[in-house]
């Protein structure tokens, strides 16, 4: 296998309770929202899709899904940490089609002393759902963890040495969390702007 910047974990197999219907096919700007993500990952990173096949051709990935499934973001991190090879993985949500391309940007800025690097909100909510991390720290913490279903990540998270990058006003516009119908069409509008 050619060698890869780093792999990114999109998680798209969560329970979409707000939204009220499967989140990951709902359509942005002509597409669904997963294959919207899955579209903004640069091709140097291999994809590892938490889920459901969601039949995606513009690039070639790879399935997984947790065991039961309904595990969480966690559990889902564990289950596709088995398929990496990457040092560095990117953890994507699919409810965040705009942070993929704003994530990758924090692979020049890790260094060796952190665990994770991640964006940082103007209300200080770290984003650990568009984040990248170290597969050995990951590995480490989960193994510490145990069963990881039903697992937070604010608990995955506190175990390790996160480098933490403020958010400028674009960046934090572009951090769309897409949780119910009305912020699918907040993400339509800023869609709309680019």
């Amino acid at each position: 296998m050619e060698s890869k910047a780093g792999s990114i974990i999109v998680l798209s197999g969560g329970t979409s309770s707000r939204f009220g219907a499967d989140k990951s096919q709902a359509i942005l700007g002509h597409q669904q929202l997963i294959h919207h993500i899955l579209a903004s990952v640069p091709e140097e990173f291999e994809i590892i899709v938490v889920g459901a096949d969601p039949f995606f051709s513009g690039a070639p990935y790879r399935c997984v899904q947790e065991s039961p499934v309904g595990g969480g973001p966690v559990a889902g991190i564990a289950a596709a940490l088995e398929l990496c090879e990457s040092e560095i993985v990117g953890v994507l949500a699919t409810d965040m089609p705009f942070a993929g391309a704003h994530m990758v940007h924090l692979l020049s800025a890790i260094t060796s002393h952190d665990d994770a690097i991640m964006y940082v909100d103007s209300k200080g909510y770290r984003q650990p759902l568009a984040a990248l991390y170290r597969r050995e720290a990951l590995e480490k913490v989960l193994f510490t963890m145990g069963n990881p279903h039903g697992a937070s990540m604010r608990t995955l998270i506190s175990h390790l040495n996160i480098h933490e990058i403020h958010m400028n006003p674009e960046i934090e516009k572009a951090m769309i969390d897409v949780d119910t119908p009305h912020d699918l069409v907040v993400a339509m509008e800023y869609l709309a702007k680019l």
